[in-house]
């Protein structure tokens, strides 16, 4: 064999345990999101991949291992999305926290199933905080973006009675509750409706830099572009 076709199959080979890590993810998240947390097993999660049990114990010596693997993939995917919005929002710093604030309650994201596998894992950080330690490094950069441009926003508003970090605090703990809210009650709040709550709130905590929303219907909260327009 030339050593280009020892290479190719190489690379298929890592291509496929890639695709099938991937499955196996995937599968975890859909039957956590069914099953609840207690009630995944090696099996269940088989099953939904559609792959045999000697699959998931070559890719995954534990089904800790393998849990710990999917919230890091959530926390990834979540990081990516945010962070790439911030960078493509440009210099203005309200607009760059809308957009932070757009990724939180995009489908992808805000999904019922990921949002369903987030607050198992939470449920589970008190007794099993490995899992969360992964996401630590994630939750912090987050939280010192949304800080920094808080303190933008009141140094260029004079928001003067206002501190960036119990800002910070309000609108994390704001978007945390509304993700229950969605998870529990869809049809009372959809994504859309959440996310106008968090930019009224934004209009509240700085009126001169985000808009007061006049939507009331579903479907017709303020968009990053409406934003960008009025301020």
């Amino acid at each position: 064999m030339t050593e280009a076709a020892t290479s190719n199959k190489r690379g298929k080979r890592t291509e496929n345990r890639e695709v099938r890590r991937q499955q196996l993810v995937e599968a975890t998240i859909a039957s956590i999101a069914e099953l609840g947390f207690s009630n995944t097993t090696l099996a269940s999660v088989t099953k939904r991949a559609g792959l045999s049990h000697g699959t998931i114990n070559f890719h995954f010596k534990s089904k800790e291992m393998l849990f710990a693997e999917t919230l890091g993939y959530l926390a990834q995917e979540h990081y990516d999305h945010w962070s790439a919005a911030l960078e493509n929002a440009g210099p203005d710093p309200a607009k760059r926290l809308a957009a932070i604030i757009e990724v939180d309650f995009k489908p992808q994201i805000c999904s019922p199933e990921k949002l369903a596998v987030w607050f198992s894992f939470w449920g589970q950080a008190r007794y099993r905080p490995a899992y969360l330690e992964g996401c630590d490094r994630y939750d912090l950069e987050r939280f010192a973006a949304i800080e920094a441009l808080c303190e933008e926003i009141i140094r260029e508003g004079g928001y003067g009675d206002i501190d960036a970090l119990s800002a910070t605090r309000r609108i994390e703990s704001l978007i945390d509750g509304l993700w229950l809210n969605i998870l529990l009650y869809p049809k009372k709040i959809p994504r859309e409706r959440a996310r106008e709550d968090v930019l009224n709130s934004l209009a509240q905590l700085f009126p001169r830099h985000f808009p007061q929303s006049s939507a009331r219907s579903f479907g017709t909260a303020p968009t990053v572009k409406t934003i960008a327009q009025k301020g």
